[in-house]
Parts: structure tokens; C-alpha cells; sequence
């Protein structure tokens, strides 16, 4: 495996004994018309770009040999090659085949294609820092074992990484548990510059909550980056921000007469055809600005970039790393990176995230266990290209880094449901909105010892559901014919005739609703950001601990030295500006005044009244993140219901949570309930049951049903899948599931997925562990600190209390208040 920097020439370093070596072969004339490399990227596009630069050594080296024509041919097979291609590619092999994880995954489950891989000698795995920790990635790892099983000799393996640390995991992923792995990381080279990183609060003390102040000073900024720089990009980490980031900027420049072309937005819901314009522009230095979510974070070609601006948290020191990395690619030129923050929880953040970003503390890679609805796809995957052995199986799948740990009672679950050997549906679907899920075929057939698919239908279910990319049913935009890109379809159901959304930077107006289509219209007028179903990155685990450290250690200096030595602290040890330095310690003024900085081996819980009259709120500071903190508030909530008997609501964030408790009952806790809420005595069993009063468990059961292959995503063609997509799913299948077969292996992921990837149940565990100590506070009103990183406002409900309790309680109320009681 090799490491090094962002565009320090990796994928060309794997190439280039791979090329040599066919060249070799080709002037002693023993180079066979075969396929014998194989590079895996996980993005579409990039592939693209290897393709292209791969072409310049290859013309490179043809004239320094003088030959009329490179020996070595290259192809390209993803899910936009054309069926002729596709054709093409499978008589007449090239020597480099460049791919992806889904479409490799196709090609295995042809058996035409089984004696294609008997030659291969190289596999290049580009990004494994980002499909590594992945079911992408698991569903991959285990596709290389597939391959290298009809291999005449076992391929040697390149990853290339630019961030992965010694000792890492993605050295086993990469390899598996049978192999060994050289993991090499290349020195930096003598010109280059150690790349600066500055952290910029786009509020001044005393602004706290002036969020339309700080997104304008945001667009000032960038004008002013786009006024000194050749080109920017701006990573907003959700689309809908990176679309009124361009529309501002293109409207300021509109309003001053300037052009507007300049500016770009570039996420997953724009048209791929769009996406590489913006590419080519960017490449061509056409742009002064691009905004994008996470798409331009990996590889692709996107030529010079001089600065790359984070807004907000990118949530870890790898991924800030991998997108400072985007900047100072020419020869001589210096990385340069700004992080920009409105808020003081997002500026002590950032500057935490600078301080270990310059140390290169990146954190570790962390392998999905054997996921098992990755394991199902992958039998019928299998099952597809011919019976198949079940002990073959099995044994395929343990020589995979991902599935390693894979239990031989898991792997036979898996195979019985898919066979229908379980008393639960193999397979469902919904016959009309609404309606009870309708049970249908196993997928497969199992029987002595060999497995295989039960019809060709299953064939091409699987070629038209290959893959654990999960996205929402989605509606596609069109302006004057041309394809813009797409919004959620539960949006553009919502949409008529004369409303307004931006899209690609600008404001659009609706002409025409279709079946799956939009049509519209440039407009002047006011728009609207479209609702996209995605996530803010939170803290890593290593992250979350390093700001809770450093906002313990702030505390002390305050207390002990006071204001002016903090002030110089953050000055001088986390190089803080003037301003940024002030804020921050107004923040931990204000928070020592009505409480105290929390400890790393306290709870410190606070006590006081709700967002509304109607509630009081318990705010738990904790020295851990979002998942880790999502696993305990699960299990607080849980256990305060039990005693309590009525609902709460919930707010998750890194570094603690909150619950809101009806302020009539809020005298009436026993004593010693918030120390029962923290033992760890039966901690996951009351994890379960705090996800069971809300929905988590049943909305991953729907990605994991769809990537086992239980229901389709995408259904055969004719068929399309009705609005609201597969929420019938989690409504609906999953409490059939669980009622007729409660350790059913989906059912088993599912919770798998949630506790330990949603949620973080072993890092809770390991620190209520610990025994911390319990610290309580009454409050008049929320603590600076609960309002800066909980943020109480934004609550999910957990429902306790029965529909009949409920019921009786108003009834209560109203008769209380109609005899002029207090209701």
C-alpha cells in the first residue's frame, strides 16, 4: 500500500512497474491480447481521468520506442459504458481495465467473463482510506477474492491511500487476514511546502446566533478569495448550502455588472454531464469559484486550486486533510486551507482540527465486520455465474479483509433466508401504496452442500440492484430539454405549475410536472433551496476527545490565570486570531459564570427550564462523539420512560445530548434516577429499547432489505417504484420480519449498523466503564455551553407513555380548565 499526499502522483507510481512490465513482454512478443490489471476507484468520474492520464505516459512511451502504436490497449467499464462497449470490453479484453466497485461486481456475475480474469496479475485500489471503512468497500473486498479465485496466479494488490496512518486497518482490508501487506509511505519531495491552514469566525464577540450576518460575510469573503486567487473550492458539506452559496455569489455579481459565469456549484444531484463541465472548467481555470458538498473531495481531475475553503466542520483531521489536499498541486505551489465558522462551538472545533491537522493526527481506518446484507448480495452475486459450493463460499468470503470475522452460523442464516428456509418473507414487495407487503420467491435454491438462483429473473434483479449506494427516489430537472439534474421525488411531488427552487446555482421556475420529470425556466425572482436527505458530518471519536481536552484545559487556565493568559493561550499555542480568541473566551466566561467547564471523567448533567414552558430540560455534557453520545441519550431516555411512564424528545450532538421532560412531572424524579440512567449494567438491552420507541432500527432495515436483495430498489423495467420509494419497508415489512423471525440475519445487521455505525455502543461502553462521575447544576436557563454544541431546539420524540394514558391525561386537562382549574 502506498501513502502520500493528495496529488503527489500515486495512481502514475502504481502504474508505471505495471506498464513496464507489459511493455517488456510486448518487445519480446510474448504480450497476449488478455486482460492483465484491473484498477478499482470508487467514483465514476475519476476513472475518467485515469483513463486520460494514463494515455499521456502510454503516447510518451510509444515515441521513445518508435512504434506506430501503443501495445498497451485500456478500457473502461462503469455504469455509463454503452452496451456496445460493454460488448466490446468482453471479447476483445484490454490489458488495463478500469472500474468500479458495483460494476465489478456485474462483471463476476458473468460467467462469459470467467476466463477473462485467468491472466490478471495486477489489482490497483485507488482511495482505500475511503472505501475501507464502507459497505462499499466490504462488498469490494470480497469481490477481489472472487476474482483472484479464477486467477492462474494470485494478483499482486496496490492500494493507494492519502491518508492512512502506520499500523492502520486498511493494510488488512486491502489484503485480507492470509496475506502479508508492505505499506509504504513516500517522503514528501524536496521542493514541496508544508501546507498552511488558517481558521478564520465569521462573527465578532458578542454576535452569537446572527446567522444571516455571518452567511453574509461568507459571500464577502469568497468575493474577496475570488478577487485575489485563480480558483477556489469551497467544501459546504450539504448541497442545499452549496447551492445558495452560488446563487448568492452570482446574484452579487449580477448586481455589480460583473460575470457570474465564474461561479459553480458541484454536488451528486447535478447532472453527470453537468458535473463534468465544471470539471473541465475548473481544469481549464475558467473558474474563480466552485461549491461543492463532498464530490470534489477524492481525486478527480480538477486541475490548480489555490485555496480550499472548508465552511463548518469537515468532522475528522483525514477528511480535512484529503480536501486541504485538493490546493497547491502544481509544482512549487503551497497547500492552502481556511476554515470559516459562524458559531463559537464551530470555531473551537476548527481550531482543535487545524492544531492536530498540522501534527498529522489522522485517525485510524476502522473495517465494517462482516456485514451480513453485504454477504447475501454477494452469495447471489455468486449464484449467478453458476451453482456454486457452499464451503467454497464460505471460504472465499473469510480470505476477504472485510469478512474475515465472518461466522459460519451467520453465513448459513444468510444463505437459508435467501433460500426461504426462514420462517419470515424471502422476498416482498408493496402490490399498490398502503397495502400489506406481498411475499414472493426465494432468490435462491440451496441443497446438498451447493446454492444457486432459483430462475433467471433473479439474474436480472441482481444486475439492476448491484451495490449499497443508498439514495432517495428522485425526480430529474430539465431546462430547455437539457438535463440539469434531480431533486427527492417527496419534493417534486410537492411542486406545481409557477414555484420556484434553485438548482445548479440558480433560481428556477416550474413550467411542467411530469411522471419523474421537471421542467422549468431561468427566473429573477426569489427561489428556494430544495430538501435534500443528507447528514452534517460530526466529530470523529479522536476529534471529539481532542476538543473536549482542550476545552478542559481552557477552563483551568481561566480559572487559575485568568482571562489574559486564555486569551494568549489561544493566541499563541492554537494559533487563534485576535478576534476568534476574544469570542471563545466569552464563551468560557459566560459558561463558568452560571456553571462549570465539564471534566473528561464527569457527566456533568444541567438542569433547567425547556425551550418551551412546558418542559424542563437535563443537559448531559460528555468527552465523546455524536455515535457514542446517540448510544447513551438511547439508553437515558429509555430508562427515564420506564420510571416516568410519559414521552420525551431527545437532542443528540458531539460532546452530550439533552432530554426534554413535561415540567409537570419534573419534581416528581426520584432520587438517584440520574445515577441508575448511567450504570452500565444492561446498557445495550435499554440502548434497543430507546431505538424501538422511535424509528432507527426500521429505517436501516430498509437499506439493509434493499443491499440483501429482500426487496428491490430498483424493480424490473415497466415497474417503477412509487412514491415514498421503499418507506413501506420500515412501516410496514419490518415489524412482519421481526415478529416472525426475530433473529433473522437482516434484522441482526440492522441493529449491527445501528449500534455500532450510527451509533457508537462499544466507545459508550468503554467510558461509562470508567464509572465517571456524576455532577449536577440547576440552571435559570440552558448554559452557554448546552446552547453551543446541544442545541436543545432541534428534538427527536421518544414515545413512552400509551395512546389510552394520553387520552385520559387531556381529558384530565380539559375538565380541570373547564371548571377554571389549572389545566
Amino acid at each position: 500500500m502506498l501513502v502520500s499526499p493528495t496529488g503527489s502522483g500515486k495512481t502514475l507510481a502504481a502504474f508505471l512497474a505495471i506498464l513496464d512490465e507489459l511493455h517488456r513482454e510486448a518487445a519480446e512478443s510474448r504480450l497476449a491480447a488478455s486482460l492483465r490489471c484491473v484498477y478499482v476507484s470508487p467514483l465514476r468520474s475519476l476513472n475518467y481521468d485515469i483513463e486520460r492520464n494514463l494515455r499521456a505516459p502510454l503516447e510518451g512511451i510509444r515515441r521513445q520506442l518508435g512504434l506506430d502504436q501503443s501495445p498497451i490497449r485500456v478500457g473502461v467499464r462503469t455504469g455509463d459504458t454503452s452496451p456496445h462497449e460493454r460488448r466490446r470490453l468482453r471479447d476483445q479484453p484490454p490489458h488495463i481495465l478500469i472500474t468500479t466497485p458495483e460494476s465489478l461486481s456485474l462483471l463476476l456475475s458473468q460467467a462469459a467473463w470467467r476466463e477473462r480474469w485467468r491472466g490478471v496479475t495486477h489489482l490497483v485500489i485507488d482511495e482505500v482510506h475511503a472505501l475501507a471503512p464502507t459497505k462499499r468497500g466490504a462488498d469490494l473486498s470480497v469481490s477481489l477474492e472472487r476474482l483472484t479465485e479464477h486467477t492462474v496466479l494470485a494478483p499482486r494488490r496496490i492500494g493507494l491511500s492519502a491518508t492512512c496512518r502506520a499500523g492502520d486497518s486498511a493494510a488488512l482490508y486491502l489484503v485480507g487476514p492470509t496475506r502479508a501487506c508492505r505499506v509504504l509511505y513516500a517522503p514528501a519531495p524536496p521542493h514541496a511546502q508544508a501546507p498552511t491552514i488558517q481558521v478564520e469566525s465569521l462573527i465578532e464577540p458578542g454576535e452569537q446566533g446572527h446567522r444571516g450576518l455571518a452567511h453574509r460575510r461568507l459571500i464577502t469573503r469568497l468575493r474577496q478569495l475570488a478577487a485575489h486567487e485563480r480558483t477556489t473550492v469551497v467544501f459546504a458539506n450539504i448541497r442545499a448550502m452549496t447551492e445558495k452559496i452560488i446563487l448568492d455569489l452570482r446574484l452579487e455579481a449580477l448586481a455589480r455588472g460583473e460575470d457570474d459565469s465564474v461561479y459553480a456549484a458541484h454536488h451528486s444531484a447535478l447532472d453527470r454531464e453537468r458535473r463534468r463541465q465544471i470539471e473541465r472548467a475548473l481544469q481549464e481555470g475558467r473558474l474563480r469559484i466552485a461549491a461543492t458538498s463532498t464530490s470534489l473531495e477524492l481525486g478527480v481531475d480538477i486541475g490548480t486550486i489555490d485555496v480550499a475553503v472548508q465552511l463548518g466542520l469537515p468532522g475528522g483531521v483525514s477528511r480535512w486533510l484529503q480536501r486541504l489536499g485538493r490546493s497547491g498541486r502544481r509544482q512549487g505551489a503551497q497547500p492552502r486551507g481556511i476554515l470559516l465558522t459562524s458559531t463559537p462551538a464551530e470555531l473551537m472545533g476548527a481550531i482543535v482540527t487545524a492544531w492536530a491537522a498540522r501534527r498529522g493526527e489522522i485517525e485510524p481506518t476502522r473495517i465494517i465486520p462482516a456485514p451480513l446484507d453485504v454477504v447475501c448480495q454477494q452469495l447471489v452475486g455468486m449464484a449467478c455465474a453458476g451453482e456454486q459450493s457452499v464451503d467454497d463460499a464460505y471460504r472465499i468470503l473469510l480470505r476477504s479483509g472485510s469478512m474475515s470475522t465472518l461466522e459460519r452460523r451467520d453465513f448459513e442464516r444468510c444463505l437459508a433466508f435467501l433460500a426461504g428456509e426462514l420462517g419470515s418473507p424471502a422476498s416482498a414487495f408493496e402490490p399498490s401504496q398502503g397495502a400489506p407487503p406481498r411475499t414472493t420467491a426465494p432468490r435462491l435454491w440451496s441443497r446438498n452442500g451447493w446454492f444457486g438462483v432459483r430462475s433467471p429473473r433473479v439474474v436480472r434483479w441482481f444486475r439492476a440492484n448491484v451495490g449499497t449506494i443508498h439514495t432517495e427516489e428522485s425526480a430529474r430537472v430539465f431546462s430547455g430539454g437539457a438535463a440539469l439534474g434531480s431533486v427527492e421525488s417527496a419534493y417534486a411531488e410537492r411542486l406545481a405549475r409557477g414555484d420556484r427552487f434553485v438548482l445548479d446555482g440558480r433560481a428556477l421556475e416550474v413550467v411542467k410536472v411530469e411522471s419523474g420529470a421537471i421542467h422549468v425556466k431561468l427566473t429573477s425572482n426569489e427561489a428556494y433551496l430544495p430538501r435534500w436527505t443528507s447528514d452534517r458530518p460530526s466529530l470523529t471519536r479522536e476529534l471529539a476527545a481532542l476538543v473536549a481536552t482542550f476545552r478542559l484545559e481552557a477552563g483551568r487556565i481561566l480559572l487559575e490565570q485568568g482571562a489574559l493568559a486564555l486569551e494568549l493561550w489561544l493566541e499563541d499555542r492554537l494559533s487563534t486570531s485576535g478576534s476568534a480568541a476574544r469570542l471563545l473566551l466569552d464563551l468560557f466566561e459566560s459558561q463558568v459564570r452560571v456553571s462549570e467547564i465539564p471534566a473528561i471523567d464527569d457527566v456533568l448533567v444541567e438542569s433547567s427550564p425547556g425551550p418551551s414552558d412546558e418542559t424542563v430540560l437535563h443537559a448531559f455534557h460528555v468527552p465523546l462523539h455524536r455515535a457514542a453520545c446517540e448510544a447513551l441519550a438511547r439508553a437515558v431516555a429509555a430508562r427515564y420512560g420506564r420510571v416516568l411512564g410519559r414521552n420525551l424528545s431527545i437532542s443528540v450532538a458531539d460532546l452530550g445530548w439533552s432530554i426534554e421532560i413535561p415540567a409537570e412531572i419534573a419534581d416528581t424524579i426520584p432520587e438517584g434516577l440520574m445515577e441508575q440512567a448511567l450504570d452500565p449494567r444492561g446498557f445495550q438491552t435499554d440502548v434497543l429499547e430507546g431505538l424501538d420507541r422511535g424509528e432507527l432500527v426500521a429505517r436501516r432495515f430498509q437499506r439493509v432489505a434493499a443491499t440483501a436483495l429482500m426487496v428491490l430498489k430498483n424493480p424490473e423495467p415497466g415497474r417503477r417504484v412509487r412514491v415514498g420509494g421503499l418507506n413501506w419497508v420500515a412501516a410496514r415489512l419490518y415489524p412482519l420480519v421481526k415478529a416472525t423471525c426475530p433473529d433473522h440475519p437482516l434484522i441482526q445487521e440492522a441493529t449491527r449498523e445501528v449500534l455500532e455505525d450510527l451509533l457508537d455502543l462499544p466507545t459508550a461502553l468503554e467510558w461509562l466503564g470508567k464509572r465517571p462521575r456524576l455532577r449536577q447544576r440547576r440552571l435559570a436557563s440552558a448554559s452557554p455551553f448546552t446552547l453551543a454544541w446541544i442545541d436543545p431546539g432541534r428534538s427527536e420524540p421518544i414515545v413512552f407513555e400509551s395512546s389510552a394514558d394520553a387520552l385520559k391525561r387531556l381529558q384530565s386537562r380539559l375538565t380541570a380548565a373547564a371548571r377554571g382549574g389549572t389545566p
